[in-house]
Formats: C-alpha cells, structure tokens, sequence
C-alpha cells in the first residue's frame, strides 16, 4: 500500500502504514483464541516476504495465508499452550512446595523452559515458510533454535517484550498495550524475520538482498541524472 511517492520518508511511512494494518489483521484474527497460531503463521508470511524485498498484496496475503495453515498451525498452537501451561505448574509447584533438591528442580524446569520458548519462536515462522508437517515443522524449529544461540535469544526476547514491558513498568500498562496493538506486534515480527530469512534461506536472502541494491542504484542513478537534466533546463 503506497500512499505517497518515492523518497527515504515517504517510503519508512509507508511501510509504517503498512505493518499498522499487519498488525490490526493479526489481532482480529487472534481474537477466538484458539487462532492466534494461524493468525501468526498469516503475519510471519507476510513479514518474512517484506525481509526478502518482495511488496505482497498485504490483506490477500494474509488471509489466504491463514487458510492455508489453519489447521497445522492450530495444532501446534494448541499443543504448545498445554505444554507451556504444565511447564509453568510444574515451576510454581516446584517454588512453593517445600521438596528435596527443589534448587534442581527449578533448574531443570527452567532450561527446558529456555528450549521451549526457543522452539515457540521459530515454529510459526518454519511452518510458513516451508509449509511442512507439523512433525516436521517443531523438528526444523529446534534445529534451527539451536544453529545460532545468540539470535535465538535475541528473538526470544524481542518476543517477550509486550511482557517484559509491562512487569518492569507496570504503571504503564495501558499505553504499552495500545502501543503493541496498534504496532508492536507486527514489528516484532518484521525484526525477527529479517534474521529468520537468512537463517532459513540464506541464498535466497543474499540474492535478494543484491537485487534490492542494484534495483535503488539504478533509482539513485535515474534520480540524478533527472536532477542534472532540471539544472541545464
């Protein structure tokens, strides 16, 4: 969605407007719950494509994304809910049950914790870009996860933040959950997958990367020489 003409401003407001209505469509088609991992699958697709250069018809994008994985990404969500709940029953009972060796008990829960959110955050992504089973897609998670431990949690984090925002000012709360509704979440998403692509693709990503450059040299280039030519006029 392109709304004003070609220029450094023109072209950061546009992508601004266009990830504020990412962000409203992700939202809405969260809102049963039970479809937010479709309605993640649907933005991560249409992130990871914006990562790759690429200028998708945003709302068909979406929407025919989220189609698409509905069902394998509703089972991954559902199943990764009942997994992150019994993880966090288990810590809670683990901090205020009074047990033998209760330190190693929350160590353990906690690194599996660590592996659990590290295959969350690259789940949903795998399952739009390869479009594979959901068997397949946790497996290719994991493995990705782990191939880079520093962007890992890096991704972990910046998933984390609406969370991490809110508890460290609470004071806050209302202005940081309208900030995410209207933006934020979209955001995250774009950041994550301008990682994701290259850990995924990473000749896809450096190919389009070099068109990219050679298609704005040549829009500088033609820019200039439209400028020298006003000059002598």
């Amino acid at each position: 969605m392109k709304f004003l003409q070609e220029g450094t401003l023109a072209n950061f407001l546009n992508r601004l407007t266009d990830l504020i209505l990412l962000n409203m469509l992700w939202f809405l088609c969260c809102l049963p719950i039970f479809t937010i991992g479709a309605s993640t699958c649907a933005l991560y697709e249409v992130t990871m494509r914006y990562a790759l250069f690429e200028e998708p018809p945003i709302v068909r994008t979406f929407f025919e994304a989220f189609k698409h994985s509905f069902k394998k990404a509703t089972l991954l969500f559902l199943a990764f809910l009942a997994a992150g709940l019994f993880l966090a029953l288990d810590l809670w009972c683990a901090i205020l049950w009074g047990i033998p060796f209760k330190f190693l008990f929350i160590v353990v829960i906690l690194a599996v914790f660590y592996f659990y959110l590290a295959v969350l955050s690259h789940v949903f992504p795998v399952l739009a870009y390869f479009d594979t089973g959901v068997r397949e897609s946790v497996r290719r998670a994991f493995l990705f996860s782990m191939k880079n431990g520093v962007f890992t949690v890096f991704i972990m984090v910046i998933n984390l933040l609406p969370v991490l925002a809110i508890l460290t000012a609470p004071a806050y709360w209302g202005e940081i959950l309208f900030l995410y509704l209207i933006l934020g979440f979209s955001v995250i998403s774009l950041l994550s997958s301008l990682h994701l692509v290259r850990l995924f693709d990473p000749e896809r990503a450096a190919k389009a990367q070099q068109i990219e450059a050679r298609q704005r040299r040549l829009k500088d280039e033609d820019r200039a020489e439209k400028d020298d030519t006003e000059e002598k006029t």
